[in-house]
């Protein structure tokens, strides 16, 4: 589903090689995406005008700020932006603070280049 693609993603991991990997990755695939490298710099890109975004896909574990808790902040600022958790290790959808958010998956960071572009198809695709 390439057509009409022009979908803004924020891309955040304090791994700044993931993150500008993912940025790169994702950007190849027609979407335009912005990398951020903690937590507080995606707050900050995110803004209160929201910025734009339509997804955003998030690291779990960073210092400061989790995944999780990053996603109940973006909730309460834009409840409809959906969220796509990823970790080094396995998570479920039921995972502690979860229900406050928008996360719509949860993916293992092994399998990012398999499954993410599926996953964010399938969110972004109404």
């Amino acid at each position: 589903m390439m057509a009409e693609r022009q979908k803004r993603i924020l891309y955040v991991d304090d791994e700044e090689s993931l993150a500008v990997l993912g940025q790169e990755f994702l950007g190849d695939l027609g979407y335009q995406v912005d990398a951020a490298f903690s937590a507080a710099e995606a707050l900050k890109a995110f803004g209160p005008d929201k910025a734009g975004y339509d997804l955003v896909v998030t690291d779990e574990s960073m210092p400061k700020m989790s995944g999780i808790e990053l996603a109940q902040e973006l909730y309460r600022r834009a409840p409809q932006v959906p969220v796509i958790l990823c970790s080094g290790h396995l998570l479920t959808m039921d995972e502690e603070g979860m229900a406050d958010t928008n996360i719509r998956g949860v993916l293992v960071k092994t399998e990012v280049c398999l499954r993410l572009p599926d996953m964010i198809d399938a969110l972004l695709a109404d």
